[in-house]
């Protein structure tokens, strides 16, 4: 596949992934998908919020694309295992929910391997309707970005956001060392 000859937002999503794999090309058909129901860019603060459902390659198409990231706190991740995220837009007040369901695209390998090359090849010249359904969801965005103290653990040293401390004797922990010492 001949990298140069692919759209630019697509290109930009590859670079900031670092490779061109299936993956990215679904999370890039997904990103575009979102964009054209609910006409949108790139967010430049929390006004957009990306809800993962899984932790696969597709997550940076999102980051790269519409600037829904973990650092500024409008990236969430939901460990479900779901080619599916769902996009808030606080300004509009507006939600949907993408999902892939083009794996019936997936070519196979006589050996029974999928043919890579030929997905995403797939995956570009599909259809929207066959790569993606987008689904209104309804206006329930995660709270916005708290920026909070950070307490230091007394057995490790290391800083800590509050909310992501325990206590033991009225001694703050981390999660790691509090684990160590038996609590959750």
């Amino acid at each position: 596949m001949d990298i140069a000859s692919l759209p630019e937002d697509l290109k930009h999503a590859v670079d900031f992934h670092g490779h061109i794999c299936p993956g990215v090309v679904i999370g890039w058909r997904m990103v575009r998908a979102v964009q054209q129901e609910l006409g949108l860019q790139k967010a430049e603060d929390e006004e957009l919020v990306a809800v993962a459902e899984n932790n696969s390659c597709s997550v940076d198409a999102f980051q790269a694309l519409l600037s829904t990231t973990f650092g500024k706190g409008n990236l969430k991740w939901l460990d479900y295992g779901k080619q599916a995220f769902t996009v808030y837009d606080r300004k509009r007040q507006k939600a949907v929910r993408a999902l892939f369901t083009g794996d019936k695209l997936k070519p196979q390998l006589p050996d029974g391997a999928m043919d890579r090359q030929a997905f995403m090849e797939a995956l570009l010249d599909a259809s929207e309707a066959d790569v993606v359904r987008v689904d209104e969801a309804p206006f329930e965005p995660p709270a916005m970005a708290q920026i909070e103290p950070s307490l230091v653990c007394v057995r490790c040293g290391e800083n800590v956001q509050q909310s992501r401390s325990l206590e033991k004797d009225k001694q703050t922990l981390c999660k790691p060392c509090a684990a160590k010492e038996g609590l959750s």
